[in-house]
């Protein structure tokens, strides 16, 4: 095209005041939107904006070398708006949204997990017990990165839901990436209709104390929990544990409904604030406790525990009605809305955080920037002065960069009704910290692929025709032993160590072994060294030397995480058994619960307890995503808050419940 018939064409496609032509429609819905929006930042040119991407797009459209479609251009912007938002937004068209409410309504199987998006990698939150994922071994963390060999970059979680869901008994393929294993691991699993107890088992343990396990917050939560207390209240428990831990959360009317069975009546429990005031929320408990509020109390909570479960434990410790002993939480405290945006497309928009009584914000910053309490953009002097350095230093991006790091992090404390510090930063940091030991790499393995469910399947039927009776008493004897270890040759079962795995990828590396990774690699620098006959055939001896020696030490490995098998292979012939729920099952799941332990001798000794809810009581500092601890109150500023309504953080001093 000549430089004539383009200026022709730009002047058919523009009005006389330059505005594109297919633009004058969403500049005329742009004025429309900004005069009800009263949510707009002061220094946010929103019509300029809008009206700057609208040229963009017409250029684009009259212009590019290629033709491309409207639809495609405005729905990549759309994506590209909502990617650098929080991993909870997603924009759905016709068939997506259509797809979603088939998820939701309808009838589906599923794999029983609850999943998120961490570090942008579609992540495991929590297997739910007793279904298919946790069956096949599935962890909290492990990253799904294919799912039917495609892969989930750049996947939202909902859009990861549709591809995970569908008719029971189908299969789905999932590719897994779980820390400290040195290999992804592929998960072939059969789709089920996921059927989940809001309180599967509560009982007495040792010393007379309570135990009440919560896995979801469902509509019958509030019921049943309440029932619970009451059964363990007729036995005269000296406590209660109140277990969280892998519990994903549900639904916020529940999330009230159980706080309130711990709580004073009229106590507040959770609040929500957003930019648009309708979303600026308070819920306080409606009834008052179920459980008396002199006996002593803990709640446990780990990585997995997720908003409801959050909302409750937050209430708990930020009235200082009993003590969150575990892990920290998962941060999980956005509250999403979806908005009809024409007759079939729609946005699922986070639209609110929710807050605790003391005024931490519940939500763990990810991908998205949260400027404050109250949402507005504004700095302190120290702000200005580090943003300014960092600009001279760095350069006027880099500064940008830091100012919306610092934004992220919310290094305040607070203090709860008693006084006691509290962290911000996101999730419920507990009042005494008390983490799970990690399996060893062995027995992760034998995890991993499953060993312990399919064995006990079979071995099931060799025990009762040996006429062995599996009860809570049960315990393998050699002979099961034996069987175990037959089983995993027989599927031919091996475990390497993360030496072996590093010496395999030299023997390929060097020629021991043939490198099929090369014959598709198309660099040519990645060649075997060129070795003489003699030393490639010393290298074959040393390498087979090397083999001989670490095959006995992955042996010696598997033999010296014996006791955990032996235990292992007993839960797993008690499931069987039983079931998944049986009062058996968790009693034995129980015994070897270090954190549940923890827990109970914390309620046995009552001046330890006592001195962790009194003010001067060392609070634990929450650790951050990198593993480094966030600064305590010289870093941050302290809050003050009115247990009526939580204030805007604008005040100084100490956020705390009154």
């Amino acid at each position: 095209m000549d430089e004539k018939a383009k200026s022709n064409a730009d002047k058919k496609s523009t009005d006389k005041f330059g505005v594109p032509i297919g633009g004058v429609l969403l500049v005329v819905a742009v004025v429309v939107g900004l005069a009800v929006d009263s949510t707009g930042a002061k220094e946010d040119n929103f019509f300029a904006d809008v009206v700057r991407m609208d040229n963009v797009a017409a250029k684009i459209h009259q212009n590019y070398v290629e033709e491309v479609s409207s639809k495609d251009l405005v729905d990549n912007a759309i994506k590209g708006m909502t990617q650098i938002l929080d991993p909870h937004t997603s924009y759905f068209e016709a068939k997506e949204y259509e797809d979603l409410r088939t998820q939701t309504e309808g009838k589906f199987g599923g794999l029983g997990i609850i999943i998120s998006i961490r570090d942008k990698v579609l992540t495991v939150m929590t297997p739910l017990s007793g279904t298919p994922a946790f069956r096949a071994g599935l962890q909290s963390g492990d990253q799904i990165i294919r799912i039917d060999g495609v892969s989930t970059r750049g996947y939202t979680s909902d859009k990861a839901l549709t591809k995970l869901r569908g008719e029971p008994g189908t299969e789905v393929r999932l590719l897994i990436r779980r820390k400290g294993e040195a290999q992804d691991q592929e998960y072939l699993i059969r789709r089920d209709i996921i059927q989940i107890k809001s309180v599967p088992f509560y009982g007495v343990l040792e010393s007379g104390i309570g135990y009440l396990t919560l896995q979801q917050f469902s509509q019958e939560a509030g019921a049943e929990v309440e029932k619970a207390v009451k059964e363990l209240l007729k036995k005269n428990i000296k406590g209660l544990v109140f277990d969280l831990r892998h519990n994903p959360g549900g639904l916020l009317p529940q999330a009230i409904e159980v706080s309130e069975k711990f709580l004073p009546k009229k106590s507040l429990v959770v609040s929500t604030r957003g930019r648009v005031r309708n979303q600026n929320k308070e819920f306080h408990s409606n009834a008052g406790p179920v459980l008396p509020l002199d006996i002593p109390l803990v709640v446990l909570v780990d990585r997995s525990s997720a908003s409801a479960s959050e909302i409750v434990s937050g209430a708990v410790q930020d009235w200082d009605r009993g003590v969150i002993l575990g892990d920290t939480t998962f941060g999980k405290g956005s509250v999403q809305s979806v908005l009809q945006l024409d007759a079939v497309n729609h946005i699922k928009l986070t639209m609110a955080f929710y807050y605790t009584p003391a005024g931490r914000c519940i939500n763990r910053p990810e991908n998205f920037v949260r400027k404050g309490d109250d949402f507005e953009d504004e700095e302190d002097e120290d702000g200005e002065e580090e943003e300014d350095a960092a600009a001279k230093d760095k350069g006027k991006d880099k500064g940008k960069d830091a100012k919306k790091e610092r934004a992220k992090a919310d290094t305040a404390t607070y203090r709860t009704k008693g006084g006691r510090l509290v962290f911000g930063g996101g999730g419920i940091v507990p009042d005494t910290v008390v983490l799970r030991k990690i399996p060893d790499a062995a027995l992760r393995a034998l995890l991993l692929k499953d060993m312990f469910f399919q064995f006990a399947n079979i071995e099931y039927v060799k025990l009762q025709k040996r006429g062995v009776k599996i009860t809570a008493d049960y315990t393998p004897d050699e002979t099961t032993i034996k069987d175990f270890y037959a089983h995993i040759d027989s599927v031919k079962f091996t475990f390497q160590s993360m030496a072996q795995l590093q010496f395999d990828e030299f023997k390929r590396r060097s020629g021991v072994v043939e490198d099929t990774t090369l014959k598709d690699n198309k660099n040519p620098y990645l060649e075997p060294p060129k070795l003489s006959d003699a030393d490639f055939k010393k290298l074959k001896t040393a390498s087979e030397r090397v083999d001989s020696i670490l095959a006995v030490d992955s042996r010696q490995a598997m033999r010296q995480c014996e006791p955990e098998i032996k235990r292992l292979i007993r839960d797993a012939l008690l499931v069987r058994e039983f079931g998944q729920d049986h009062e058996v099952v968790y009693r034995s799941k129980l015994s070897n619960d270090e954190q549940l332990a923890a827990a109970l001798k914390l309620i046995v000794d009552k001046p330890a307890y006592t001195r962790l809810l009194k003010v001067g009581a060392a609070a634990p500092k929450p650790v951050s995503q990198s593993g480094s601890k966030v600064a305590d109150g010289k870093a941050g500023n302290d809050k003050k808050q009115d247990s009526k309504k939580p204030d805007s953080g604008k005040q100084d001093g100490d956020k705390k419940v009154k």
